[in-house]
């Protein structure tokens, strides 16, 4: 039986889930190559209303904001390559098959895969024609997944994209779903920035995001040793409150306010180390620039400046706060996931 999670955006919908697996009826015990898991019997829709709230604030969780952010845009840029992931976060590495690249790369099969850009062509599709119910963006190739032992098999298979309303709706489909990791955690921000860039490019605003989670699931060891973290309420309404969101009081900073040119900002991104170059998107140099300088300042040694970097640079007040904390957790010595983002597959994963 399918169930849904209704939530305003991803710091919601992770409590929700979290209370989910304490309690539904409909969550059973199953094994996985990765360990044993609780999984719900059928599939799992969440419906994020505010999908550019992509942040998640809680610590217990402590989510590496600096890899969400930079695996976004390494997505969008259409890469495929380890080493750029891996400045951020080593693990990366033990998912790739040859060393060099990924096989799921999703933002290389959205871009390249298929021998032609598929963002362009859904972009000029649903600016054409708004009513169009085509748009669907391809991540799953029967040759290349189906049958093939490979170490990084794509979760995430389809994105559907239509517009009501003057409002783009996207439908991401995914076979299978670690709540933690993936659903409420990576694929939560990845997913939504590019809604909002595919909005930006099309000339409508962003609307609703609907996850559509085949196999949603967490592994046992880490979701009982993260439970006992989260504070407790009435276990006859919700096991765990909703503490307020912190979205209440703060309100994402654009990412696309030049459409026509976020490409090129992309590529001069990825081009260049320094700051002093030109972008057309305020984007990049009031948020992603600062934040990937303090990841290389925190990673040299320099974590104080890394935290004030970031306070006097970085303009969007929600990443601002996560890096700055996740840092601090790290001067205190409180790191809950010792900087590693990706550990499903991995042999401690109980």
């Amino acid at each position: 039986m399918a169930k849904t999670i209704e939530c305003r955006n991803v710091h919601d919908a992770f409590i929700l889930g979290m209370d989910a697996f304490s309690w539904d009826p409909d969550v059973l015990e199953q094994d996985s190559r990765a360990g044993k898991t609780l999984e719900f019997d059928g599939p799992v829709i969440t419906t994020y209303q505010n999908p550019c709230e992509r942040v998640l604030f809680w610590e217990e969780r402590d989510a590496n904001p600096f890899f969400h952010l930079m695996e976004g845009l390494w997505m969008l840029q259409g890469k495929e390559d380890v080493a750029s992931l891996v400045l951020y976060n080593k693990r990366m590495e033990t998912f790739s098959d040859n060393g060099l690249t990924l096989n799921g790369a999703y933002g290389f099969r959205w871009r390249n895969f298929y021998e032609k850009d598929q963002l362009d062509v859904i972009v000029k599709r649903l600016k054409a024609d708004p009513d169009d119910r085509r748009c669907v963006l391809a991540m799953w190739e029967c040759n290349n997944d189906l049958d093939r032992d490979t170490l990084d098999t794509p979760c995430n298979t389809h994105v559907y994209f239509k517009v009501r309303k003057g409002r783009l709706n996207m439908t991401v489909t995914c076979r299978s779903n670690d709540m933690i990791w993936g659903a409420y955690g990576a694929n939560a921000v990845h997913f939504s920035m590019l809604q909002e860039y595919m909005a930006g490019r099309i000339g409508v605003e962003v609307g609703v995001y609907n996850q559509i989670s085949d196999s949603l699931h967490v592994y046992m060891g880490l979701f009982e040793e993260l439970k006992e973290k989260l504070p407790e309420f009435d276990y006859y309404t919700f096991k765990f409150p909703m503490l307020g969101n912190p979205y209440k009081n703060i309100k994402p900073y654009p990412m696309v306010s030049e459409p026509e040119y976020f490409d090129d900002d992309l590529q001069t991104f990825d081009e260049y180390d320094d700051s002093n170059v030109s972008y057309y998107n305020q984007f990049f140099p009031d948020v992603v620039v600062p934040v990937r300088n303090a990841w290389f300042m925190h990673k040299e040694g320099n974590t104080q400046g890394a935290i004030s970097l970031l306070n006097s640079f970085c303009k969007a007040e929600d990443w601002k706060i996560v890096c700055v904390e996740w840092l601090e957790r790290r001067l205190q010595g409180k790191e809950e996931s010792k900087d590693t983002e990706a550990v499903i597959g991995d042999k401690n994963v109980k």
